[in-house]
């Protein structure tokens, strides 16, 4: 009884492994690349806003995610820099505003490590 309990669950746990996504390093740079965009959501939105009150220079900003991100660099222009801590990745994101409303186009190196979210626009 006991030996056939230890087997099923010896079974159910190789079949979740087995589900499990692939961690390989595409994935998770993927997944990095994702969350250095979340992490800079409200920087960019104090960004858009700087820029739409044409208060001249940009103030500096900290890094809101010292543990995800290596650099973080905001130029005059609102163009926002960042490399990744645990990954060789690099991101630009730009503003551009339509309609009075800031809207980023982000770009990164290496491209395919990059996540979709992150529209490449050249």
């Amino acid at each position: 009884m006991i030996v056939r309990w230890v087997v099923g669950v010896v079974l159910l746990f190789g079949i979740l492994l087995l589900m499990l996504p692939d961690r390989d390093e595409q994935t998770l740079a993927r997944i990095a690349s994702a969350s250095m965009l979340v992490c800079t959501a409200e920087l960019r939105e104090a960004v858009a806003e700087h820029l739409q009150q044409g208060e001249g220079a940009i103030p500096a900003f900290d890094n809101p995610c010292p543990d995800l991100l290596a650099e973080l660099d905001v130029s005059e222009q609102g163009v926002i820099t960042l490399r990744g801590l645990s990954h060789p990745l690099s991101m630009v994101l730009e503003p551009e505003f339509i309609g009075g409303e800031a809207r980023w186009r982000c770009h990164g190196e290496p491209e395919e490590w990059i996540t979709r979210l992150c529209t490449v626009d050249k």
